[in-house]
């Protein structure tokens, strides 16, 4: 039987129902005529899986990003009478009403999959192939680590996901692994590969712009040892997540020292062994983020640098998602999905009116106090501020001035609320420079920053301050606050650091996972607690005292496919 390229298996929801796909006359190329040469090699094996990541990580309706946000206590997408109700998702969300019929988690799912079933493909093929042609193993070694990112990514969403690792392995066969086996997993092949990764900056223009190299690997070995203590705890029970469970009930949802001393001690306990060294998970933290210094990462003199139009220069971002107009073509609905359709219009874009950050963010940055971080305004548009991307006031729909109302916004606003307030509240995403020459919506030039040093430096002030190293963190928190020109801090708690990380990675996806790791994730905020006004189609705030909602829902349409699975504890099928 001869042999295609392209004739991927992947382990979408398709492949939990079947072991290959239909083939197409237009996909089908002899093996020998698609891996005659190096060149080629690479195009039919690594660059057709880069091809079809497009923008699940970031940017798209129902990206990884949205579940990372969305859910957190920092972005926040209300109902506006009648406008982005849609049946109660987004404010289910925010409530953490997750059931396993939602199409965002089955999305998910399946585009995180369909990267691994190639991978899987790709990998497959070229095995046979490294007899006669040993450099072959430096793209094995690449599809290995994008396979390892994305399994990362599973794991931290779903808990409880399959480890396929063969485009041939039957039905039969796909089982469920526990959570901290899928993290062995993922670090084993990191930490395998790590030799063969290329040292280059991905995030700049080159032979390995956008692709995956040692840094990046860094990197998600990093993320991977600061959430070890969780993705450790296997969910054998309702309450196996009860250790990141919070206990502040007043609504201010900080951090507690006590709590975090647990997590610390669970991690002092989680080895990991990264370059031949086995450390504990803080220590690797630390050893990952200065390998990462190492390869030629610092911070951007200016904060705004990293977001800019063509910011493929910056010695800042270690993982990006290339994107333009013209090659890359990744639609960004951040911006799109955001601000109001007035302010958009205006600056030559279309605007949904949507997506904006929740009174909770706005209070911990400080928003019109004297303590006001700089950085508030560089990641949200407030009040009239959009005037110096449009020139000119607008309108706001409803016969009055266009003015932004970041302390007003509601889950969902009733028939009795103030019009402005409907169309207008919430502080706007701004983070990215817009680029009015770019030739499609949302694709405005900026490369995607999934991961950049920023994140990596605040990684290793916590990890300081978890090994009792105060000062040591305190010195890395300022670096970063220097940067942006906010006042020093002169002493420093967790709460601290977890609104450290809230200010300087606002809208970058990382938010969930910060809360789980705080223990403020199940808490109550300013903008959601029991009984707090929403519309008919959501259900109430789940007030989760037992921790499950600390993974998502296995998709239910996963689960009916593949009978060998079974749902994380707390949730239906």
């Amino acid at each position: 039987m001869k042999k295609y390229i392209f004739s991927v298996v992947f382990l979408s929801t398709a492949l939990l129902t079947s072991c290959s796909l239909d083939e197409t006359p237009q996909s089908k190329f002899k093996e020998s005529e698609a891996f005659a040469n190096s060149t080629l090699t690479y195009v039919n094996s690594v660059a057709k899986v880069y091809s079809e990541i497009g923008d699940g990580i970031y940017g798209g309706t129902d990206a990884i990003h949205c579940l990372q946000e969305f859910t957190s206590d920092e972005a926040i997408l209300p109902g506006r009478q009648g406008d982005w109700v849609d049946g109660g998702k987004w404010q289910n969300f925010f409530l953490h009403n997750f059931a396993s019929s939602v199409d965002t988690y089955n999305n998910n799912w399946k585009n995180i999959y369909k990267i691994i079933g190639q991978c899987n493909g790709s990998i497959d093929q070229l095995t046979p192939l490294l007899t006669d042609h040993p450099d072959y193993k430096a793209y094995v070694s690449e599809l290995r680590a994008l396979r390892a990112i994305y399994y990362y990514y599973a794991m931290d969403l779903f808990g409880q996901v399959p480890v396929v690792t063969s485009s041939t392995q039957s039905i039969k066969d796909v089982k469920q692994s526990n959570r901290s086996e899928v993290f062995d997993f993922v670090v084993k092949e990191l930490t395998e590969v790590l030799p063969e990764l290329a040292p280059d900056q991905s995030q700049k223009t080159g032979k390995y712009y956008g692709r995956i190299t040692q840094p990046i690997a860094y990197m998600c070995l990093a993320k991977c040892a600061l959430n070890a203590p969780v993705y450790k705890t296997d969910a054998t029970a309702i309450d196996s997540y009860k250790a990141f469970v919070g206990d502040d009930k007043s609504k201010a949802c900080k951090a507690s020292e006590t709590l975090g001393a647990n997590v610390t001690a669970m991690g002092k306990n989680i080895m990991m062994t990264v370059d031949g060294t086995s450390r504990n998970c803080w220590e690797t933290v630390k050893y990952c983020v200065d390998k990462i210094a190492g390869l030629g990462y610092s911070l951007s003199p200016n904060y705004a640098d990293n977001f800019v139009t063509q910011n493929q220069n910056s010695n800042e971002n270690i993982f990006v998602r290339p994107n333009d107009d013209k090659t890359y073509k990744i639609t960004d609905y951040n911006l799109i999905r955001s601000v109001h359709y007035n302010h958009a219009s205006a600056a030559g874009f279309n605007g949904w009116n949507g997506a904006c950050g929740t009174v909770q963010a706005m209070k911990v940055m400080g928003y019109k106090e004297s303590d006001e971080d700089p950085r508030l305004r560089l990641n949200y548009w407030v009040e009239q501020e959009y005037t110096q991307q449009t020139g000119k006031i607008v309108d706001d729909g409803v016969g009055g001035p266009l003015t932004y109302k970041p302390l007003a916004v509601k889950v969902d606003f009733d028939n009795n609320a103030d019009k402005h307030d409907v169309k207008c509240a919430g502080a706007r995403f701004k983070k990215y420079e817009y680029d009015p020459t770019a030739a499609a919506q949302g694709q405005y030039n900026n490369d995607l920053v999934i991961w950049r040093y920023g994140d990596a430096v605040l990684m290793k002030a916590e990890a300081e301050y978890r090994l009792g190293n105060t000062a040591a963190a305190l010195t890395l928190v300022n670096q970063i606050r220097s940067r942006a020109h906010a006042t020093a801090r002169t002493s420093l708690t967790l709460n601290d650091i977890l609104n450290e990380r809230m200010i300087e990675l606002a809208w970058e996806g990382v938010r969930r996972q910060d809360q789980i790791r705080f223990c403020t994730f199940t808490q109550p905020t300013t903008d959601r607690y029991p009984n707090v006004w929403h519309n008919a189609s959501a259900g109430d705030y789940n007030d989760d005292t037992q921790g499950y909602t600390c993974v998502y829902p296995i998709p239910y349409e996963v689960l009916n496919l593949n009978r060998n699975l079974h749902q994380n504890p707390g949730y239906t099928k």
